[in-house]
């Protein structure tokens, strides 16, 4: 309870991290009230309204097919936050579980595993992506997928670093000699002391993914309209960029917000959380 408590007062003296989390709380509960608050249906077209500049009736304009840019916006960081999450989570999964086993058991074990790591680490990520795309073919549940399994070479190491370190403390020797089977030993006794990092990691990935995301949509090879996502919002936009600025405005905006505060929420919660750090906190 203590340490909680410590945590919150740390954090809330980070003014950024804390206008950060405001970001992101605020763009999770829009995109998840959508369905509520959106005024129109995202795919519903209406020809004679298309480029319509923001006005009372279309807050943020209409597109090329008369729909309106807010309603497509709104329900398009559900699509851009979910790649963002579900990715994260298959990342998340693979990278603690791979770093884990290999900073606990060491040997050969973390032989296999690291040199699993370098060689995926040499294939050019992008490159990786886009094979695994055409291979696969752009879809929502593909590029959740393809983000996923690229994307968790880093945090497998910065978990296996964590478990050789804390793997020599006292409590895991006492846990030993009580006779702790190695998976209590992993996932009750060390990783709950690695957590730090991997909260860390994952905030950053998030917005990695929804940037990744948003570019590929843009280069057409991410979710496919007419399922609307910020990044292929802003490829239809494009087209019209001297003529209707607001097509591509709206989603780059609202990329930059999100990338930006899940950026400022992982440095302050680096900051916070980070052991090292506390010394210069105390002078902040």
């Amino acid at each position: 309870m203590r340490k909680t408590s410590v945590f919150w007062t740390r954090f809330m003296h980070k003014r950024a991290a804390v206008f950060g989390a405001v970001l992101v709380i605020i763009l999770i509960l829009l995109s998840l009230a959508a369905p509520v608050i959106a005024p129109y249906a995202s795919d519903k077209q209406n020809l004679s309204q298309k480029l319509q500049p923001p006005s009372i009736s279309h807050w943020l304009g209409t597109d090329e097919y008369g729909r309106d840019v807010l309603s497509r916006m709104l329900y398009g960081g559900r699509i851009s936050l979910s790649v963002g999450f579900v990715a994260v989570g298959i990342s998340l999964f693979i990278g603690v579980l791979l770093g884990a086993l290999a900073g606990y058991f060491g040997g050969w074990v973390d032989q296999v595993i690291m040199r699993t790591v370098d060689i995926v680490l040499c294939i050019p990520t992008l490159f990786l992506i886009l094979m695994l795309i055409v291979f696969l073919g752009p879809s929502l549940f593909n590029i959740m997928v393809i983000i996923g399994l690229t994307s968790w070479t880093e945090l497998s190491r910065l978990v296996r670093a964590e478990f050789l370190t804390l793997k020599q403390r006292d409590y895991v020797s006492a846990a030993r000699a009580v006779g702790a089977s190695n998976k209590r030993i992993i996932f009750i006794h060390i990783l709950p002391n690695a957590l730090a990092p991997i909260f860390i990691s994952a905030t950053f990935g998030v917005a990695g993914a929804i940037l990744l995301e948003s570019g590929l949509s843009f280069l057409g090879l991410g979710v496919q309209p007419p399922m609307a996502s910020w990044g292929n919002i802003l490829t239809a936009g494009k087209d019209y960029i001297t003529q209707a600025w607001w097509l591509t405005m709206a989603p780059g905006l609202a990329i930059f917000i999100t990338v930006l505060g899940y950026n400022l929420l992982g440095d302050g919660l680096r900051d916070v959380m980070d052991p090292r750090l506390s010394g210069s906190d105390n002078h902040a």
